[in-house]
């Protein structure tokens, strides 16, 4: 099983990260189960620009891989274009939605209105303002959009009454695209970077928001830093909240203090912190979905990408696009480790966490509408 991971590497970038480790804990059960004899083997490579995608799956391929996962969707076509060239190889693409129809070729995303929508949940339940708001780079980019119809969404089915604030990059270098009716003097850069994003936050907070979402690849540590302020002159006590990674362990000490959690995609074996006991039955629908083989049905599989590869490893065909789950990371009950005071101690409820676990599983399995 090989991996050609997005260009941040396996040690700058959760997905890239989480997915090796899924894949190595594969190798292991694999290795017991499937191919008693022999075992499994991994290998990854990381590419160093947009151009080496094709080049290192066929490197790959030659090193006769029986599996090829691929990370990103700048890797999109160069997955695509392989899996129709080596037919007899299978792959995987991680945030990629192919049109091909292929055999052997599956996708895995993450829909970010999911990931909107828990976030909108908690930010919804953690106001006190009763104003929250989302930065987002772009307008009409679909993880953006996507992350915009969640995130209002999830505060409405929390409380209807809280108003949402979205600000939105224009691209065209002319503001800040807000679309809650307010434009700030400033004019921007074409691309969203972190002063974008700070002005955006700025202009959030300015609007009475005292929870910032802030998903955005490019805005997204400018508002970050923006919203935690020094702690003591942070105004509304706003918290941020961050995506893709657990923002508080790898961004700066300087906005730990307003952090509170970061929503992630999850193609590892599910944690504890996501699902409450009795996690394995969330996989019934998708054992159901992909029609594993019974002679494999020996409870090792932890998550959907390792259904995927396990059905594709006993001859299946899992292709086409499948949805993975999408989880908040932990809390973050400050002491404001090594960083002053906290904005505002937000704790949550026993009842809270369960209720966002909840949404965790329901929003996986398809019970609850994102968009």
């Amino acid at each position: 099983m090989c991996l050609v991971t997005g260009p941040a590497g396996r040690t700058y970038e959760w997905l890239n990260h989480e997915t090796w480790m899924s894949l190595e804990r594969q190798r292991r059960e694999i290795g017991r189960s499937l191919y008693p004899d022999g075992g499994a083997t991994t290998a990854r490579a990381t590419p160093g620009e947009a151009g080496d995608h094709e080049a290192l799956i066929d490197r790959f391929v030659a090193a006769r891989c029986d599996l090829v996962v691929t990370v990103g969707a700048e890797a999109g076509d160069a997955t695509a274009d392989a899996a129709r060239r080596n037919p007899d190889v299978d792959f995987i693409g991680l945030d990629q939605h192919h049109d091909a129809g292929l055999p052997n070729l599956a996708g895995l995303v993450f829909p970010e209105d999911r990931a909107g929508f828990l976030v909108g949940a908690l930010a919804a339940s953690a106001t006190v303002t009763g104003i929250v708001a989302v930065v987002l780079d772009s307008a009409t980019d679909p993880a953006s959009v996507g992350h915009r119809t969640g995130f209002a969404n999830g505060v409405a089915h929390v409380d209807p009454d809280v108003e949402v604030l979205t600000i939105a990059h224009p691209g065209d270098g002319t503001g800040t695209g807000s679309t809650s009716g307010t434009e700030t003097d400033d004019e921007t850069d074409a691309e969203p970077d972190a002063a974008w994003g700070a002005a955006a936050a700025s202009e959030a907070l300015d609007g009475g928001a005292d929870v910032v979402f802030s998903p955005g690849a490019g805005s997204g540590l400018g508002a970050l830093v923006e919203v935690a302020g020094t702690g003591h002159d942070a105004r509304n006590g706003a918290l941020s909240i961050g995506a893709e990674r657990d923002d508080w362990i790898a961004q700066r000490y300087d906005i730990r203090r307003s952090v509170l959690t970061s929503v992630r995609k999850l193609p590892n074996e599910y944690d504890g912190q996501f699902f409450v006991p009795g996690r394995p039955a969330l996989l019934a629908r998708f054992e159901e979905a992909l029609d594993l083989p019974a002679d494999y049905e020996d409870g090792n599989a932890h998550s959907t990408l390792a259904l995927i590869v396990r059905e594709f490893l006993v001859g299946g065909n899992p292709s086409g696009t499948h949805a993975g789950p999408v989880g908040l990371g932990w809390f973050n009950s400050w002491g404001a480790h090594k960083a002053g005071v906290p904005n505002r101690t937000f704790r949550p409820s026993d009842d809270l966490e369960a209720m966002l676990a909840d949404l965790t599983g329901a929003l996986w399995r398809g019970e609850v509408d994102a968009s």
